[in-house]
This record gives structure tokens, C-alpha cells and sequence, in this order.
């Protein structure tokens, strides 16, 4: 048998055309119920609202947006009696000043400086030759000028360092070894 190809065509004993009208005519037609309440009318915040007042059952058209009519007192009742006393300001216990930091004994500072222990390390830099820059510059001449204020005020500093050498160079040893000449 030999292959026939299929196509896409009904052929002569196909599908008629019916057209749209029967077709609606031909349908059975829908149940009709009733639709559920889905909340407030539209617009209902606009629509003025039937309100009951006290006992009667006379409705009076009354707005929701707006709210009491009823006075309120913007001064209160006893103002006579605040009046007539005397306003107290009250006095602070405490007063607010800047806390100054206890200024230490000249005993205690100098302990401080001598056991810095940033100083320490800008001295060790010192005595290698390191030029000294910018903050540790000043740090360390503001220390050490401090320092020999503290020894000059305690006593502790020596007033001029006596080198012996310069001493024996002074003096005129030959006078003591060969005699008076």
C-alpha cells in the first residue's frame, strides 16, 4: 500500500460553517441568582447618613465626617485658684560647670614623664640620630621641656654639669709637680 499524506482540509463531508446566532441559540441558557452583597454602596461616604436621635424615631440628616459639636473649655475652671498663687520657678540643685582635671604634684608628673613609655621610644630614636618629624617632634620637646622645668622646681637638676677633664685642664699642674717657679 502505498502512502497517503495526511492534510489539513476536512474534506467534501467536513464541518459546516454555523454562524454566531445559532450558535447562541443552541446554548442553554444561564441560571440566574442573585449576587452577594459585596459591602457598602459606591459613593456612600459622600451620601449623607439617616441617623436616630435619643428616643424619638425622627431621622435628621447628619454628615460622618464631621465630628462633636461640643464646647470644649480651652481655659480650665479653676483658673482663679492657679492664679492667685505665685508662680515658683524652680532652682537646679545642681549647677553645670566643666569638670577641670585635678592638677597633679609636681612628684606625680614627673613620675608620669619618666615612665612614658612613648617618650622612651622617641629618646631610643633620639640617640640613634633619627631626625625626629611632625608630631613626635613636638611631643618630645614639650616632654623634655617639661622634664627640666619639674627637676628645676623639685631641686633634682644639676646646675651645671662639671666636667673633671676641664678641670685638670684649668689648672696649672705643672706649679703643683715641678714647684713653685
Amino acid at each position: 500500500m502505498t502512502r497517503q499524506k495526511k492534510t489539513r482540509s476536512a474534506g467534501p463531508n467536513g464541518l459546516r460553517h454555523i454562524p454566531a446566532q445559532d450558535i447562541r441559540k443552541s446554548r442553554p441558557p444561564k441560571e440566574e441568582t442573585k449576587k452577594k452583597g459585596a459591602g457598602l454602596k459606591s459613593g456612600n461616604r459622600n451620601s449623607e447618613a439617616l441617623v436616630k436621635t435619643g428616643n424619638t424615631d425622627v431621622n435628621v440628616k447628619k454628615d460622618k465626617r464631621i465630628g462633636s459639636k461640643t464646647p470644649i473649655a480651652l481655659i480650665p475652671a479653676d483658673i482663679s485658684a492657679v492664679a492667685a498663687q505665685p508662680l515658683v520657678t524652680p532652682t537646679p540643685k545642681a549647677s553645670l560647670a566643666k569638670v577641670k582635671p585635678e592638677p597633679l604634684s609636681p612628684e606625680q608628673e614627673l613620675a608620669l614623664i619618666e615612665n612614658d613609655s612613648y617618650l622612651q621610644q622617641l629618646l631610643e630614636r633620639v640617640e640613634q640620630n633619627e631626625l625626629l618629624t611632625g608630631k613626635d617632634a613636638k611631643y618630645f620637646n614639650a616632654k623634655t621641656a617639661r622634664l627640666e622645668q619639674l627637676l628645676q622646681q623639685l631641686g633634682l637638676a644639676d646646675e651645671e654639669e662639671v666636667d673633671p677633664l676641664a678641670e685638670f685642664e684649668s689648672k696649672d699642674w705643672r706649679k703643683d709637680l715641678l714647684g713653685d717657679d
